[in-house]
């Protein structure tokens, strides 16, 4: 999601075609109960260039919404996330003036959230500062980045329409606005921006505008895909999708795509309807894989006049059109917010699609949480069809145990096991949310099959993660941003995700938060309040 955070997670909703049930059990256990993880912090330092991790106030100390990719001929990681190391800290100070009023946490202008983060092992981590090109370290760039990060490795570009088999540039989509003075037109935020970085994010090439903002179009929620698969008749194409949200209030699915390495962007392709109404319409959270043999897969949440719906678009023209979307599952929103907590949450998809071929087929695979069963919360569904899409079917992957489950992901390692992480609350009372009241954790579980997961253990080692040391910049809720991400190998899967353990609450700011109305906005009271880290657990199932 943009970093509009006062903005509600939109879910609306478009008729699907009906699913068949596919027969895929979720009974008995892969994996044992137990598995060995290690959790690093990813933005180490807080701050680039810095000496001790976790030691500025707010808010540049918050990020969230983080992104992985791995590469898979180096071994190499690239993360990100919304990052807010660059904004400065609340109240008077150098950058806000002598007269800033000390409850001002405000995004202030011409300052990126969009960083770089780098690992040799996916285990050791370096803070690289912000994505190069935009305002940050520039002031005559003439964007800004705005978050919302995406990375995935792809096969690097050489020319004359031909991708290299032994190197692979790593594609970061990432939202923009125009810079102060800097705006072309009617064009307005959010951009869809694409970065390129062929050493593995040391160095990157000047962001290249994929969808723009004319006509008054809002932007939002992108994706980014490489078809790296040898075989595919589209090998090296980049894909990116996104909501495009109308002054007429309506809401498509976008969809561009390069075939020359990111440099030079298709025009845009629509997947859905437009219309947003009572009954039907709205529609976010779209995701990018393609399949062994080329096909181009797009999941989103959408819905119909019976409340919302995951669904699936193919493509098997490489992007330039995509066939009616088909029904994954019906899906009940969790709530916004959980009980015992006030961050803004969602039920937005997560998709997988494996590169081994079985008799010219191949699985796909759709997680996503929902409020299956009435009094235990929310739980993350599992859903599986073949690449014909013609029938859908799973279960549920978490258990009551873990909590309120929320923000998950799901990868296919080359071998086949299809790993799926997530996070999950638990709390002292559903009524109220502040201090002390919710701890979070991240979970997972996996598959050897892709049918038979095993019991869900925790991989974090955070002995106190309190949603309500989080904070939107307004400090009107707590805010632990919009989604998830991982990746998997053969041996390991990398999860990567919001943490709060550095961070602490602040009663006045929940009194606050209780009545934003009437009450008086305070100013954060101690130096670690709104400390939200981005970690990535290693498994290894």
């Amino acid at each position: 999601m943009t970093l509009n955070e006062n903005a509600p997670a939109r879910r609306r909703l478009l008729a699907g075609a009906l699913s068949l049930p596919l027969a895929l059990g979720i009974a008995g256990a892969a994996f044992g109960t137990s598995g060995v993880f290690v959790d690093n912090q990813a933005n180490s330092p807080q701050v680039a260039g810095g000496q001790v991790s976790d030691t500025v106030p707010f808010p540049t100390n918050k990020q969230n919404e983080p992104t992985i990719a791995r590469n898979p001929l180096t071994g190499a990681f690239i993360a990100g996330a919304n990052d807010e190391q660059a904004q400065p800290a609340c109240g008077p100070g150098p950058v806000r003036g002598p007269s800033a009023p000390a409850n001002d946490c405000s995004f202030y202008p011409n300052v990126g959230t969009t960083p770089v983060y780098t690992s040799s092992d996916g285990l050791s981590w370096t803070n690289r500062g912000m994505l190069p090109g935009f305002t940050d370290g520039n002031p005559n760039a003439t964007l800004v980045s705005d978050g919302d990060p995406v990375v995935v490795f792809g096969p690097t570009y050489l020319g004359g329409g031909q991708f290299s088999r032994t190197a692979n540039t790593a594609y970061y989509a990432s939202l923009a606005s125009y810079a102060s003075g800097k705006q072309n037109g009617n064009q307005i935020p959010e951009l869809v921006t694409v970065s390129r970085s062929q050493d593995d994010g040391a160095h990157w090439a000047a962001p290249v505008i994929a969808a723009n903002g004319n006509g008054k179009l809002f932007n939002d929620k992108e994706s980014v895909w490489a078809d790296a698969n040898p075989n595919s008749p589209y090998f090296g194409r980049i894909y990116v999708s996104w909501t495009q949200f109308r002054s007429n209030n309506a809401e498509p699915i976008r969809l561009v795509s390069s075939a020359d390495g990111g440099q030079t962007w298709s025009g845009q392709v629509q997947l859905s309807p437009a219309y947003n109404n009572a009954s039907v319409g709205g529609r976010q959270g779209s995701t990018i894989r393609t399949g062994p043999d080329g096909a181009v897969y797009v999941v989103w949440e959408d819905g119909d006049k019976n409340g919302s719906v995951q669904v699936v678009a193919a493509s098997y023209d490489g992007g330039k059109s995509f066939g009616k979307a088909v029904t994954v599952g019906r899906v009940k929103d969790i709530s916004d917010p959980i009980g015992g907590s006030n961050f803004r949450t969602n039920s937005f998809p997560s998709l997988a699609v494996s590169q081994r071929t079985t008799d010219g087929s191949y699985p796909l695979y759709v997680t996503y949480t929902s409020q299956e069963t009435p009094g235990l919360g929310a739980t993350v569904v599992r859903k599986a069809s073949s690449a014909a899409l013609s029938s859908w079917s799973g279960g549920v992957v978490s258990t009551p145990a873990s909590g309120y489950a929320f923000y998950p992901a799901v990868d296919v390692a080359p071998n086949g096991r299809v790993d799926v992480a997530w996070q999950a609350q638990t709390q002292t009372n559903a009524t109220d949310y502040g201090t002390g009241n919710a701890t979070i954790r991240s979970w997972y579980a996996g598959s050897t099959d892709g049918s038979t997961f095993g019991t869900p253990f925790r991989v974090d080692s955070a002995s106190v993660n309190d949603p309500a040391a989080s904070a939107q910049n307004n400090l009107a809720r707590q805010f632990f941003g919009d989604y998830n991400t991982l990746v998997s190998t053969n041996n390991s899967a990398y999860f990567i995700y919001t943490d709060a353990r550095h961070g602490t609450g602040c009663a006045s700011v929940d009194t606050y938060q209780h009545d934003t109305v009437n009450g008086t906005k305070p100013a954060p009271c101690s130096s670690t309040f709104g400390d939200t880290d981005i970690f990535v657990s290693r498994v290894t199932p």
